[in-house]
C-alpha cells in the first residue's frame, strides 16, 4: 500500500477515528488506517485531503477570518487585529457574565447586538425565533444594549 505522504507531500493524514494510525491509499477513493483498520472515503476523505492542503499556521494562533496570528493580550485573550475577533484561551474557567436579571431572549438579543452587525429586524431569524411577546421584547431589548456596548467599545457615538 502507497503511503498518502507520498502523494500529499511530507504529512500524511492521521486517523479520525482512532487519531493513532496514519491512512493508507487503498484504492482511488478510499483510505484505510494501518492501525485500527477502519475505512474513510467519500465525503470524509475528501475534507481531511482538503485540510491537507491548508498551509502551515505562521502564528501561535490563527483567527477564523485568515489572519495568520491573533495578538495575545495581557489578560490572556486573544485579539485578531484584522476582524476584531476575541478569543479566551483554553485554560480559562467558565465565566458568570449573564446576570439572572435577564431572560435568554435578552441575552441572545444582547449578543447579536454586541457581536453581529443586523441591518433590519424585518429578516431577523432569531428574534422570529421567539414565539411570545415579552421574550420579542426582551430580545429587542437586549440588542440594543449589545449594540451600545459594541459602538461604546469602537468609540462610536450611538445612533437613537
Amino acid at each position: 500500500m502507497e503511503d498518502l505522504s507520498t502523494t500529499a507531500g511530507p504529512r500524511s493524514i492521521i486517523c479520525p477515528a482512532c487519531e493513532a494510525g496514519h491512512l493508507q491509499t487503498l484504492g482511488r477513493d478510499s483510505r484505510r488506517c494501518d492501525e485500527c483498520g477502519s475505512l474513510i472515503s467519500g465525503p470524509v476523505l475528501k475534507t481531511l485531503e482538503d485540510i491537507l492542503t491548508l498551509p502551515d499556521v505562521i502564528g501561535a494562533h490563527a483567527c477564523e477570518c485568515g489572519h495568520p496570528e491573533m495578538r495575545r493580550l495581557p489578560d490572556g485573550v486573544y485579539f485578531c487585529p484584522s476582524c476584531g475577533s476575541e478569543v479566551l484561551p483554553p485554560s480559562t474557567t467558565p465565566t458568570t457574565w449573564k446576570s439572572p436579571d435577564h431572560s435568554e431572549a435578552y441575552w441572545c438579543g444582547w449578543l447579536d447586538g454586541r457581536y453581529r452587525e443586523i441591518p433590519s429586524f424585518h429578516n431577523n431569524h432569531r428574534l422570529s425565533s421567539w414565539d411570545e411577546a415579552h421574550d420579542r421584547l426582551d430580545y429587542y431589548r437586549g440588542h440594543r444594549a449589545g449594540r451600545e456596548a459594541r459602538l461604546a467599545k469602537l468609540q462610536l457615538p450611538a445612533a437613537s
